[in-house]
């Protein structure tokens, strides 16, 4: 809820509405095949939000890393590796009229640590989910929980795959 706060219509997915519902299905569906299916396939759906946030986290501050380590700001000046000193007041960034670059390094700090809180909160409800689903019943054979969850991760990698293209 927090990301769809911040995103605008043009950069949600258009898949949305489809994921909603598969996500729907999917909740519905392992509830029904057993009590605790619901949590085996929360810990599956959480460990791979998990692993994307991830992703994200990590290419999101080596791009910070890289554009400190390349160009130092002091005061409204932008000093680059090369020495050249370029005046912030009305420089734009990526065609992005009045935005700075100063602006567009703090915007990606904040999404860096909201990214980071969200990955948080999704590896609290896998722990939860895991810890639910210990409590019973179990399965009648142990290899259905882990069969089951590569089955909803990949489901889950085919899905973030498709919304990146559309």
């Amino acid at each position: 809820e927090l990301l769809e706060e911040v995103l605008i219509d043009d950069e949600r997915s258009v898949l949305l509405p489809a994921w909603k519902v598969a996500g729907f299905a999917l909740g519905a569906i392992s509830t029904a095949w057993c009590p605790r299916g619901m949590y085996v396939t929360t810990e599956a759906v959480e460990a791979f939000v998990e692993e994307h946030y991830g992703d994200q986290i990590r290419r999101l501050g080596e791009e910070i890393r890289f554009a400190e380590e390349k160009e130092s700001v002091k005061d409204d000046v932008l000093v680059t590796s090369s020495g050249m000193d370029t005046t912030l007041k009305n420089q734009t960034h990526g065609g992005n009229t009045g935005i700075t670059y100063l602006e567009i390094i703090g915007g990606k700090r904040e999404l860096l640590l909201m990214l980071e809180y969200c990955c948080a909160d999704e590896v609290h409800h896998k722990e939860e989910a895991r810890h639910r689903a210990a409590e019973g019943p179990l399965p009648w054979f142990k290899q259905v929980d882990s069969i089951w969850q590569a089955f909803v991760r990949a489901g889950s990698a085919a899905a973030a795959s498709c919304a990146k293209k559309v």
